[in-house]
């Protein structure tokens, strides 16, 4: 005879527990069953909405294994109770690996289906002091700026300031970490220093507090772009993720370093989750216009941008995006007006310099081209430049030899966007150099 079992309190929020679900069903454990994955859900579900009459076994034998409810036999079909022992062990292992830090976790106790759902006591957090935490916030301000290198000093200044007065300040680590990496891949300093600084905050953070599952993301970052390690950084994306399955930076960050390392088509499904989790997360929009650039589907990529404008407004990022676009497609008169528009708004950015003159190159007016990158000689450090641009510049001036120069820096110095080299249609003049082949795979290699 089937047991009846007894009505389970379930303490955490019904918010909390549909996040643990989800994470778990996105964990390795589940990841490859999809039938745990509906006992399960059918389980919690059931008891939330206080229907544990039905969590017996011919019910469940019925409603989750499609057994004719007139003819199943507990006595001699035994798919409830083994199936419900697969699920325990499948949770344990979960509770072991992925979920260790979890908040909430869900038990399913040995001789019924009613599952249990109870609230894990939490390791205590570092705190911070009122002063760090306005200072962190303010540190945050300044990332949600258009980014130049003054706004990410400055949010670095915020964050240093914080650790000063809560040396275990997760957030500020963090903080500290984001700013960082972005001076890095920005070459407003020298990028292999940057990305050391960033990495050695974010695994202070994660050494405070392993669930963090941005500082994860962005550590990941750093293994795909810095590290050359994609295995080690799909890892770390893959658990970010696992972490907070519902949040869209992770499945945006990980999209975009898809896209770098052309996994195009998980790259846009990440991309996609990304933005149904979040539509007013922006930068899962700007992966995506660079997706369609790598793609090639120009159009794409031109109505993306629509949309993105239609959000956002005009902002140096939406022209600076709007010029690419038009360099892809040939159009160099419009690329050049893109340009001195972002020039005019960030005179003291190299990038925008560069790419104004790779615009005049694109329109065969060489001097005029010229005389812009020697400007650009006298103005700016040569170590604060990324050679990526450099050797973009040389390919649309129609110098083989200097763009496979420039190629050769841009491996050796580490530039953040040396992964992408292969996949650049920027660089399609080069493919036929008997150069090429070399560079490329070097271009990945750790």
């Amino acid at each position: 005879m089937d047991r009846e079992p007894r009505p389970q309190r379930l303490a955490p929020t019904r918010e909390q527990i549909e996040l643990e679900l989800a994470r778990i069903e996105q964990s390795p454990p589940f990841r490859s069953s999809p039938r745990h994955r509906t006992l399960l859900r059918h389980l919690v579900d059931r008891a939330l909405d206080g229907d544990v009459a039905a969590l017996k076994e011919s019910v469940i034998a019925v409603e989750v294994f499609g057994r004719p409810a007139d003819r199943f036999d507990p006595k001699t079909d035994t798919i409830v109770r083994v199936e419900a022992r697969r699920l325990r062990a499948r949770l344990a292992e979960y509770y072991r690996s992925a979920g260790r830090e979890a908040g909430v976790r869900v038990e399913l106790p040995v001789g019924g289906y009613v599952p249990r759902v109870v609230e894990r006591e939490a390791a205590p957090r570092p705190r911070a002091t009122r002063r760090a935490r306005d200072l962190t916030e303010r540190g945050e301000h300044y990332l949600r700026q258009p980014l130049s290198q003054s706004t990410l000093e400055a949010a670095n200044e915020r964050f240093d300031a914080a650790l000063r007065e809560s040396p275990d300040w997760v957030a500020a680590h963090v903080g500290r970490g984001r700013a960082w990496l972005n001076l890095a891949t920005g070459w407003y300093v020298e990028p292999a220093a940057a990305a050391r600084h960033a990495g050695d905050a974010l695994r202070r953070a994660l050494e405070l507090d392993p669930a963090q599952a941005v500082a994860q993301s962005l550590l990941a970052a750093i293994q795909s772009q810095f590290e050359r390690d994609w295995p080690a950084a799909r890892r770390g994306f893959k658990h970010a993720i696992e972490l907070a399955p519902q949040d869209a930076f992770v499945h945006s960050a990980y999209g975009c370093h898809l896209r770098m390392h052309q996994h195009h088509a998980e790259a846009e499904a990440e991309l996609q989750l990304a933005r149904q989790l979040d539509p007013h997360y922006l930068n899962t929009r700007n992966h995506m216009i660079n997706l369609r650039l790598l793609q090639r589907r120009y159009d794409d990529a031109g109505a993306e941008l629509d949309a993105l404008r239609d959000l956002a407004g005009e902002t140096l990022e939406t022209i600076g995006l709007a010029g690419a676009i038009a360099m892809y497609r040939g159009d160099a008169e419009t690329a050049v007006a893109c340009y001195e528009r972002a020039v005019a708004a960030l005179p003291d950015y190299a990038g925008c310099a560069i790419a104004l003159a790779t615009a005049h190159a694109l329109a065969g007016r060489t001097a005029r081209a010229d005389e812009l990158m020697a400007d650009v000689a006298r103005r700016f450090d040569p170590r604060r430049i990324s050679p990526y641009v450099l050797a973009i510049f040389e390919t649309r001036r129609g110098r083989a030899d200097a763009a496979c120069d420039q190629l050769e820096r841009t491996i050796e110095l580490r530039d953040p966007l040396a992964v992408q080299i292969a996949a650049e249609p920027s660089f399609d003049a080069l493919r036929t150099d008997p150069r090429w082949p070399a560079l490329v795979q070097r271009s990945t290699r750790p």
